[in-house]
């Protein structure tokens, strides 16, 4: 028997988990530079937000720049795995990495429209304030879509997972889902911020991709 590495799946998962990885990292960033908390969720008035960014815009631009270079990564991860030939049940595989390559898609334009308009509206902002609002309703609304469609990647990694012939451990996949209800009701309990299950909902883009780049396949 002779190995055969495949190529798609190799590359696929190169990129799917360093996409994941620099999103986990410009998150802990945003926490650093007290754009969010771990522990409080930090609600912020437009004008709130919008002076924080103004004076903080060197740090946030940096870690907005990384984030959208994180979802390239996420999107271009998606087009390769797309080729996938695979079911979930009645569904191709590919249906759902398209779903994640959409979600990606529209996160790069929420975060291009806030790096590109944002320093505009800064100029203006005490006597402008609607200029802001309204300049900073489109990008968190494409990003809340984004990250919607973004989901689409649980179901790929849970049968990866929990499948007979999946690529990831069924522990691992266990340990997955258990960190991510937990960080879930610890967001309800209020003991953690929303940036805490955020995080974990990188994990299995992360772990997905560090199993793809594992595989292999024995074909005579």
């Amino acid at each position: 028997m002779e190995i055969q590495i495949k190529p798609e799946l190799r590359m696929g998962g190169l990129l799917l988990g360093l996409g994941a990885l620099i999103t986990i990292i410009c998150i802990l960033l945003e926490v650093n530079a007290g754009w969010a908390s771990l522990v409080v969720e930090m609600k912020r008035t437009d004008l709130e937000a919008g002076k924080f960014l103004y004076e903080n815009w060197d740090e946030m631009n940096s870690i907005w720049n990384w984030a959208l270079y994180g979802n390239v990564f996420l999107a271009l991860s998606s087009m390769i795995l797309f080729k996938v030939n695979q079911k979930i049940g009645w569904f191709p595989l590919s249906l759902f990495w398209a779903v994640y390559f959409l979600g990606s898609l529209i996160l790069i334009i929420s975060f291009a429209l806030s790096l590109g308009s944002y320093p505009h509206a800064f100029k203006v902002l005490d006597d402008e304030l609607y200029l802001f609002e309204a300049l900073r309703g489109a990008p968190l609304f494409l990003f809340n879509l984004g990250a919607l469609f973004q989901t689409s990647v649980f179901i790929i990694y849970f049968f990866e997972g929990f499948s007979k012939k999946g690529r990831v451990p069924q522990w691992i996949a266990g340990i997955t889902l258990l960190l991510m209800v937990g960080s879930f009701v610890a967001v309800i309990l209020g003991a953690v911020s929303f940036a805490v299950f955020a995080i974990t909902c990188f994990v299995p883009p992360l772990v997905l991709g560090l199993f793809y780049m594992k595989e292999t396949r024995k074909t005579k």
